[in-house]
C-alpha cells in the first residue's frame, strides 16, 4: 500500500513541520486540527498554499465527528498523533478540557485505528512531565543553571513515571493507553516522549516553547517574568530534526511498541540564564524578572537520545548555536 498519512494537529507547531516535509515529497497526508492554537489559521493558510488538499477543522475528542469522516479517508497506513492541549497553566485552569483532548482524544484515536486501520503505524508525541517534578534526584545549584549531584546527565525511559498536575496527568495516561493498546490489541505503536522542542511555525507564549519564547521578548525588548530563578535546565531540538526523527520512526520496519525521550542531549542542554547570557553575547539585552516556579516545575531534565540515535540511524543535525541562531531567525 502506497503511504497515506494522517495528522493530528498538523496545523500546529510539529505538525506544520511534518506535514511540509510530507508534501515536499508528495505524500498523501489528511490533517486534522481544531485551530484553537494561537498562529494555526496562519499555518493552515501556509499549508494549503503548500498543496495540502485533505483537512478537517474538528477536535479529536469527538468520536462523533471521527468516525464521520472515516469513510472518506479510506486506508491509512501512518497515524502521526500530534494535537494536545499543551499548557500546563491551562490543565490547571480547565482541567477537564485538557483530559478531553489528551487523554480522551488520544483514546478515541487509538479506537478508531484498531477498528480501521490496525496495520497502521501508530506515533504518539508524549511528554518528559510522565516524569513528575524529579524531587527524588538531588540537586546543586550553580550561578547560571542547577544541575545533578550525581553524574548522570540524561535520563532515559527507565525512569518511574510520577503523574504530576492536569497536564502530566492526561498526557501520561494517554502516553500509557498508547503503550497498552499495542499491548492488548496488537496495534504498532511509537512513542516519544519530547522535551524542548523549538523552531519555525512554534507561535511561542509564556507557558509554552519557553525558549522561543525568551528569544521572542528579548527582540522585542520586552521584561520576561521568570518562573524561579531561570537556572531549570532543558535540551533544545531544532523541530527540524524531529520531523526527520519522526519520518525514519514511521518508516523503520520492526519498531513495534517502542517508547524514547527525544531531546537535543546533553550537548544541547542549557538554562534560561545561559541563554540570555548567549543572547548577550549576540548583542541583544535580555530583560527578565524572577518568580515562583510553576507546580511541579523540573529543575533539570536532559533526554538520554542514544536509543533514538542507535535504532534510527538518526543523529541531530543542529547545535546549540545554531538552533539559537534558527531561533532568532524564526521569532
Amino acid at each position: 500500500m502506497s503511504e497515506r498519512w494522517l495528522v493530528t494537529g498538523g496545523a500546529g507547531f510539529i505538525g506544520t513541520n511534518v506535514v511540509l516535509r510530507l508534501l515536499k515529497e508528495e505524500i498523501d497526508v489528511t490533517v486534522i486540527d481544531d485551530l484553537s492554537r494561537s498562529g494555526s489559521e496562519r499555518n493552515l493558510k501556509l499549508l494549503m498554499e503548500k498543496g495540502l488538499q485533505k483537512f478537517y477543522n474538528m477536535s479529536i475528542s469527538d468520536i462523533e465527528d471521527l468516525n464521520r469522516i472515516i469513510p472518506e479517508l479510506k486506508s491509512v497506513s501512518a497515524i502521526v498523533h500530534l494535537a494536545g492541549q499543551v499548557s500546563l497553566m491551562a490543565s490547571i485552569k480547565h482541567p477537564r478540557r485538557d483530559f478531553e483532548i489528551n487523554a480522551l482524544g488520544t483514546l478515541n484515536l487509538l479506537e478508531i485505528t484498531r477498528q480501521y486501520w490496525p496495520d497502521a503505524r501508530f506515533l504518539f508525541s508524549s511528554t518528559n512531565k510522565v516524569y513528575g517534578d524529579l524531587k527524588k534526584i538531588a540537586i546543586r545549584e550553580l550561578d547560571l543553571r542547577y544541575e545533578p549531584r550525581e553524574s548522570v546527565r540524561s535520563f532515559g525511559i527507565d525512569m518511574p513515571l510520577d503523574l504530576h498536575g492536569g497536564y502530566g496527568i492526561s498526557k501520561g495516561c494517554a502516553d500509557q493507553y498508547v503503550i497498552d493498546y499495542s499491548r492488548q490489541y496488537g496495534l504498532d505503536t511509537v512513542t516519544f516522549r519530547q522535551s524542548a522542542i523549538c523552531g519555525r511555525f512554534q507561535h511561542p507564549m509564556a507557558d509554552q516553547g519557553w525558549a522561543a519564547f525568551l528569544v521572542q521578548e528579548t527582540k522585542q525588548d520586552r521584561v520576561v517574568g521568570l518562573n524561579g530563578k531561570g537556572k531549570q535546565v532543558r535540551d533544545l531540538l531544532d523541530v527540524e530534526d524531529l520531523v526527520e526523527l519522526i519520518i525514519r520512526a514511521v518508516r523503520q520496519k520492526v519498531i513495534n511498541n517502542r517508547v524514547y525521550n527525544i531531546g537535543g542531549g546533553p550537548d544541547r542542554a542549557l538554562s534560561l540564564l545561559e541563554l540570555f547570557q548567549n543572547l548577550r553575547e549576540r548583542g541583544y539585552d535580555p530583560k527578565y524578572e524572577f518568580g515562583q516556579l510553576r507546580p511541579s516545575d523540573q529543575l533539570y531534565y536532559v533526554s538520554d537520545i542514544q536509543t533514538a540515535i542507535s535504532d534510527f540511524g538518526w543523529t541531530p543535525k543542529y547545535n546549540l548555536d545554531e538552533i539559537i541562531d534558527r531561533l532568532i531567525d524564526s521569532c
